[in-house]
């Protein structure tokens, strides 16, 4: 890795091992349970859930009625209001709340909140963030560029930024400029480096690289990950073109950490089976999904009992996909928010890649957004520059995509909103959301 990541890496190895070696004892846990067979891998699933639940029913108030269970089906189905609601409750009783550490989301679907996680579950977080690293190509110690809005978090200290070899990158910040001078800092740094962020962030990096007509970046990158939004194909295949590596998209959230990820060179999401219980249910009663049909993302979080996340619907939909019977699924895709699907006008559900596509068709656009506002009525949010001359080429396109009997309307902003996170939605459903 060079002199300088491998004196990181040593260190980082040889305090976890003063402290115990919690970490690297679950990085290898997690290791042995990919590698393992499928029934070794639900047995060990089995034993994590049996002591989760029953921790729950005798140390929470709110999960002791379910002292009876015999499934996890038996629990009940949560969300953040019902978290927000029954906080006191659901958090344990019998534990040292000062060895708990209070995580926040910012709030940017608009229901902020938080939770405690144990110091069981942070160690399992970072074990679990080691080893999806590595799978993508990132090794501890190597420069990592962290690219995300800031100002909605607390930025690392200078010092521990450095210790921690990471360069903290503001989305909000990508003029044209910062992209030069990002780049060229890039290219005259000869260390390996990985890339973590948002895709949107990916994209405005892209278009730049397009606009200058740039050829394949030699900055030595060995990881791209994108995160908290959807990685577009498009986006995927220039980042792969533009800095010689395969790029990942990472399913993960503040409360609970990472559920998933792709493997380079594969568009489906493997679980991360070892830390969660994922059930994917019927978008709108609390049932499976049908085989092969998009329903919600409800996960059970094995390893926190400081606010036990029991059958914890994410608020995102998906659905699974299974390669043979001799292993677990994964999921074949992640549509996004529910809140955020467009349904097309005969009631099925519009993949979300199909409006990213549109921004490179329409590359004249400065942002776009598209919102569902009844059953066949939607608005088309453009922010462009100049004049606009291909409107009616986007909305035949749009209609060739969502239904020909579709009403639609465009209106021209100065600006489409991003959200508290810096994350920018191009999609939103305010139908369906009157519906729930």
């Amino acid at each position: 890795m060079g002199l300088a990541s491998d004196c990181r890496n040593f260190a980082f190895w040889t305090l976890d091992m003063l402290k115990g070696g919690k970490i690297k004892k679950d990085v290898n846990a997690i290791r042995n349970f990919n590698k393992a067979t499928k029934e070794i891998q639900l047995q060990q699933q089995t034993q994590a859930l049996d002591f989760l639940l029953n921790f729950a029913v005798n140390n929470t108030k709110y999960y002791q009625r379910y002292a009876n269970f015999s499934t996890l089906q038996d629990f009940p189905v949560i969300d953040k209001n019902s978290i927000k609601t029954n906080f006191d409750a659901i958090t344990s009783a019998n534990q040292n709340k000062d060895k708990f550490t209070l995580v926040s989301t910012s709030g940017s679907t608009g229901t902020p909140f938080k939770i405690y996680q144990s110091s069981r579950k942070k160690t399992r977080n970072t074990a679990d963030t080691i080893y999806f690293a590595k799978l993508a190509g990132y090794t501890i110690g190597q420069k990592l560029l962290y690219l995300r809005f800031w100002a909605a978090y607390f930025k690392k200290p200078k010092l521990i930024a450095f210790l921690q070899n990471t360069e903290q990158l503001d989305v909000t910040q990508l003029t044209d400029k910062y992209i030069k001078d990002l780049l060229s800092r890039l290219q005259n740094d000869s260390s390996e480096k990985g890339l973590i962020g948002y895709p949107s962030g990916f994209e405005t990096i892209c278009k730049y690289l397009d606009k200058v007509k740039a050829a394949p970046l030699d900055c030595n990158m060995k990881s791209i990950i994108g995160i908290a939004e959807g990685l577009s194909p498009k986006v995927k295949s220039k980042m792969e073109y533009y800095f010689k590596n395969p790029t990942v998209s990472r399913y993960s959230n503040v409360e609970n950490g990472i559920i998933a990820q792709q493997l380079p060179n594969e568009t489906s999401f493997t679980i991360n089976w070892a830390s969660y219980i994922v059930e994917i249910l019927d978008l709108e009663r609390d049932v499976p999904a049908k085989d092969g049909e998009i329903g919600r993302i409800v996960i059970t979080d094995l390893y926190n009992t400081a606010t036990p996340m029991i059958r914890y619907d994410t608020g995102d939909v998906g659905c699974l996909q299974t390669d043979n019977e001799n292993t677990l699924p994964k999921l074949k895709n992640i549509e996004g928010r529910k809140m955020d699907v467009l349904y097309k006008t005969n009631g099925d559900t519009l993949n979300s890649f199909t409006m990213h596509a549109y921004v490179y068709d329409f590359h004249e656009l400065e942002q776009l957004q598209f919102i569902q506002t009844d059953e066949k009525k939607y608005i088309i949010k453009i922010n462009c520059k100049s004049t606009f001359i291909r409107e009616q080429e986007l909305v035949s396109l749009f209609k060739s995509d969502i239904g020909e009997d579709a009403e639609v309307v465009v209106e021209y902003v100065n600006e489409i909103r991003a959200l508290k996170s810096g994350k920018r939605k191009i999609s939103v459903n305010l139908y369906k959301k009157t519906l729930q």
